[in-house]
């Protein structure tokens, strides 16, 4: 048998093997996240427009599991758990078993279980049948099938709310309302003059 590190010889037939030691066989298999595919391949960014897109980053927290804390940068994420958190993503999909609590920013989110808090939707919220929202809900699109529940300060995002005036805007406003009839009576008294 040959040493692993010796090249086969041009013309040389004999087959020969590698031999694994003992050690190396028991290893499992470890993976790994990558930050991006051209750094696994080695070309340092010069393969194709493919290997250059970065893989989609998706979550999924399972039935029965519970979550605490932030979550950032998902593209998709699924709660069929129980989640208290604050949460940045791109869409958001709550099943029939999730239940999340906190602040969540997305772009589309598909409430089918609970969830009670701030939620910020920039376009289409879709609470099916068993869906129930409670809290703050701003959304640019609303779809809610009949049957699902939404309770709180609900409101279209684009639509600009009016500030309720003051009582110090409102008395500048009595004033300046009064001091026209002034004017114009002063207006009327001088021409009966």
């Amino acid at each position: 048998m040959r040493p692993i590190n010796e090249q086969k010889a041009e013309g040389d037939d004999t087959p020969y093997s590698r031999v694994t030691p003992s050690y190396e066989a028991r290893k499992p298999t470890v993976r790994t996240l990558q930050t991006s595919p051209s750094t696994s391949n080695g070309t340092g960014g010069t393969g194709s427009s493919a290997e250059a897109t970065p893989p989609a980053a998706n979550l999924h927290v399972g039935r029965g599991l519970k979550l605490e804390g932030k979550i950032q940068s998902c593209d998709s994420l699924v709660i069929e758990g129980d989640v208290q958190a604050t949460i940045e993503s791109g869409s958001l999909t709550v099943s029939e078993t999730g239940d999340v609590r906190g602040e969540a920013t997305v772009d589309e989110a598909e409430i089918t279980g609970k969830f009670d808090g701030t939620l910020l939707v920039r376009k289409c919220l879709t609470i099916t049948s068993t869906g129930r929202v409670t809290g703050e809900v701003r959304y640019g699109e609303l779809k809610v099938e009949q049957g699902g529940q939404m309770s709180g300060d609900i409101q279209a995002e684009g639509l600009e709310v009016k500030p309720s005036a003051s009582k110090n805007d409102k008395k500048a406003d009595d004033k300046s309302a009064k001091s026209d009839k002034d004017d114009k009576s002063s207006d009327a008294s001088a021409s009966m003059l």
